[in-house]
């Protein structure tokens, strides 16, 4: 892009700064970009079982996002009670995973919740051919007692929680008055995000003009495209957060490897509405050091990440064998 120096106007310094978003560089599998972990089955070996027999529920994750999972992922599978011969009845539950090394978690009556280790659950890695940790979790139910003549439907729910964290790095450059004056081109920026639920970008894609000559105005954006709900970190997982818990993220602001001096741009939780949130900083900058000066500001967006999925079987009553 070419300015000429007499079409700008010098609000007392001036720094020039274009932003040129390249976009994601995650798997390069569509939609690859508002991925994190992924429940890639959750289903029954059959669509209907006759009461009292045995019905086998598989539920699998993977990570597909650029990503390691920061800590233990959490699984949930309720919908029902268990343990009465009128309900329905956990035989086994266990985990297999590829690599192993995956442990078992507990369980509850009214619920199964599992532990999965975050040692193994890697992204994946488009250029070797490798794909993202998988956790599977395969139990054996009963299904419960009917009456004559009944058939009844149920739906059982699965829930992952897992903490995650989305960070973007924009290389910005700046550019003094002096030397605006016989520059003509200005560099191009780069602004790269990794793939993940929760995505960072920056406000508008114009020229950002300094209106002090000590800092430049930036506003990130943050969204959640990745079709379930976050939740701050230190909360960690449960099978019911609050609804005032949801949709909030912790987001820190880092200039040239360091947080950003002052309270410019302080480290903050941000509450995303419909999905959404803006944070406005001033990112302080000294313009009369170089000519032309790089900064590399890197936002990081930390939360834990909730997915759901469902599946349904019905279990139609059978007459008892003499």
């Amino acid at each position: 892009m070419s300015f000429k120096a007499t079409n700008v106007i010098f609000v007392y310094g001036v720094i020039l700064m274009v932003f040129f978003v390249l976009g994601c560089t995650g798997s390069g599998s569509a939609g690859a970009s508002d991925r994190g972990v992924v429940i890639t089955d959750f289903s029954f070996d059959t669509s209907s079982v006759y009461s009292g027999d045995p019905a086998y529920l598989m539920l699998e994750l993977e990570n597909q996002g650029q990503k390691k999972v920061t800590g233990d992922t959490h699984v949930f599978i309720y919908g029902h009670e268990f343990d009465d011969v009128r309900q329905w009845r956990w035989v086994t539950g266990g985990i297999v995973t590829s690599p192993p090394g995956v442990t078992t978690g507990t369980s509850t009556e009214s619920s199964r919740s599992w532990k999965i280790p975050n040692d193994e659950f890697l992204p994946p890695d488009p250029e070797m051919g490798i794909s993202g940790g998988v956790a599977l979790i395969d139990a054996q139910l009963t299904a419960p007692e009917l009456e004559s003549g009944e058939s009844s439907p149920y739906t059982f729910y699965a829930r992952a929680c897992y903490p995650y964290e989305t960070s973007m790095l924009s290389t910005v450059t700046s550019i003094s008055r002096e030397e605006m004056r016989v520059v003509q081109d200005t560099s191009k920026a780069e602004a790269i995000n990794t793939a993940g639920p929760i995505h960072i970008s920056l406000a508008g894609n114009s020229n950002v003009i300094s209106r002090s000559g000590q800092s430049i105005p930036i506003v990130f954006q943050v969204t959640d495209v990745g079709g379930g709900f976050s939740t701050l970190p230190g909360l960690g997982c449960t099978s019911v957060p609050g609804s005032t818990d949801r949709g909030k993220v912790h987001i820190a602001v880092q200039i040239d490897g360091l947080a950003v001096p002052g309270d410019a741009c302080p480290a903050r939780d941000l509450k995303l509405r419909d999905g959404l949130a803006t944070m406005r900083c001033s990112i302080p900058i000294d313009p009369n050091v170089d000519p032309t000066r790089e900064y590399h500001i890197r936002a990081i967006v930390d939360y834990n990440y909730y997915v759901t999925s469902d599946t349904a079987i019905t279990v139609d009553y059978i007459e008892p064998t003499a």
